[in-house]
Parts: structure tokens; sequence; C-alpha cells
């Protein structure tokens, strides 16, 4: 069975990012891929404490992007990966 990927998408690694951060390089990241025409992009918030990745998610759903996080091989879900669709 071939493996499903999404790791050759464009990503955005926000580990190590302060939440203060977060709005800027989310909106010039996924302004510069969609102007690209990319169709799919990678977010990379990390689980830690878990506070980057609600601001992601709270810009995210403000911008109205859908998204989803991203499936491990197992079918589970990987909550420190987030897939956003841009088209």
């Amino acid at each position: 069975m071939a493996k499903k990927t999404t790791s050759r998408l464009p990503t955005l690694d926000l580990h190590g990012r302060t939440t203060a951060e977060v709005f800027d390089l989310l909106d010039e990241f996924l302004r510069r891929e969609s102007d690209r025409g990319t169709s799919r992009v990678r977010i990379m918030p990390g689980k830690g404490t878990g506070k980057v990745r609600e601001v992601a998610l709270d810009y995210l759903k403000k911008a109205h992007y859908p998204w989803q996080f991203e499936k491990l091989d197992s079918g589970a879900k990987n909550e420190g990966v987030l897939i956003v669709f841009l088209e």
C-alpha cells in the first residue's frame, strides 16, 4: 500500500515561535502561497502548551480558511500539524 504523505506541501513551522509572532507569520505565508496558486499548505504549530496552535486556529477561523488535522499513516489525527486549504 502506498503511503499518503503531505510532507511535500509548503510548510510553515511555528515551533519555538511566540503567540505574538503567529498572526503575522501566518498572514504572510498564506498570502504568498495563495498568490502562487498553491491549493494546500501545512502549518506546524506543534503540541506544546497549545497556545500557538490556539492562536493559529483562531486566525484560520476568522480568515475563513478551511483546515483539518494531518492524518498519520495509521489514520489517527496528528494534532501538531494542520492542513490548510487555500482554494
